[in-house]
This record gives structure tokens, sequence and C-alpha cells, in this order.
């Protein structure tokens, strides 16, 4: 049950979208997080041109969540709204079959966490993002996490793609990203799982 799809969609509206910590999502999310990725790509240096694109990029995924799940048309998205919007959009979907402003904000995550751009993943880059999303009782959960996810020591932008689809959209509570021990973003786990 901890592992649920139901649970990992939740995960994601709380540690992944929520960034102003309010409970619901809206455009403020969207835009805080358009200037967190830029702050992340450069390495804590300021590009306006990619903060326009990521802006762009953002506020494109807000409008397309708020067009599939704002049932009530309030400006807010609620877990439960959102849920009921990933599973039209996403469920039992691979990642080409994911709405185009999920595609862009998976490969903007990737980027983020990518510190050092060389595309791909590594130990110290994965701890790195996942503490700075939850808090973890052991360096070992996050290690056995990491090894549970990467293919050679590295995590490649395919696979993050492929294991962040499969967290979002596949039901099967023992599928390989709903059982590691992180998210994709926040490693690739769900948080009740570790």
């Amino acid at each position: 049950m901890a592992n649920s799809w139901s649970n990992r969609v939740k995960f994601i509206v709380r540690y992944m979208y929520d960034y102003d910590n309010n409970g619901v999502l809206d455009k403020n999310d969207f835009e805080c997080l358009a200037v967190r990725n830029t702050i992340m790509e450069g390495n804590g240096g300021w590009d306006k041109d990619k903060y326009a694109k990521n802006k762009d990029v953002m506020i494109n995924l807000w409008n397309q969540i708020a067009d599939i799940a704002d049932f009530d048309k309030n400006g807010e998205v609620d877990a439960e709204e959102f849920m009921g919007g990933v599973e039209t959009a996403c469920k039992g979907k691979s990642y080409d079959g994911l709405p185009e402003a999920f595609k862009f904000f998976i490969e903007g995550q990737f980027r983020t966490i990518d510190v050092d751009g060389d595309g791909s993943i590594g130990l110290e880059e994965f701890r790195l993002d996942c503490v700075s999303r939850m808090a973890y009782p052991t360096i070992e959960a996050l290690d056995n996490a990491f090894k549970a996810i990467a293919e050679g020591g590295t995590l490649t932008l395919a696979r993050y793609k492929e294991l962040y689809a499969e967290f979002m959209s596949n039901p099967d509570e023992g599928c390989v990203a709903a059982t590691c021990s992180t998210s994709p973003s926040a490693g690739l786990l769900s948080a009740a799982s570790l």
C-alpha cells in the first residue's frame, strides 16, 4: 500500500510540484519552479534567456495540469484532482505517451540534478537532490536506492525518463520505480517506502 499508485502521485504533488507548500498546486508553484530550475541549472548563476525558457515550460506545464485536473476551475489543483488528471492523461503510458509539458518538466528536473552537466546523474548528485527534498535516516538508504535504479553506476536521461514515467503511470506496486527508496527527482521513491 505504501508504494501504491495513488501514494506515488501524492508524493509528486507534495515533493515535486507544490513548491510553496500550501497544499495545492497553482500557477505560483510553477513560476517558483522556473526560478529554482534556472538557478540550479546555472549552478547558482542567473541566465535571463534560460529563465524565459524555463518559465515558458513551467507555465505551459501548469496550464496543461489545470486543463486536465482543475475540475472545479478555481485556479488550484489539490492532490485528489491531480490524481484524477494524471490517471486520465498518464496512467498506463510510457514516457513517449505523456503530455508534452510533463516531458519538458522531467527533462528539466534531470538537468537540475545533473549538477556537473555531464549528461548523467552520479551518486553524489543523486544524494544532493534527495536530501534537498526529504529527510533520510541513513546514507545507506540513499545509496541502496541509487544502486536499484542506476545502470553502470550512473543514471542517464533515458533511464531517468523511463523511471519517472513508470513512477507516475504504472499502477503496479512492484514496479522498479515504486519499490526503490526514492523518486526520480526526489530520488525515485515514494516517501513511504523508506
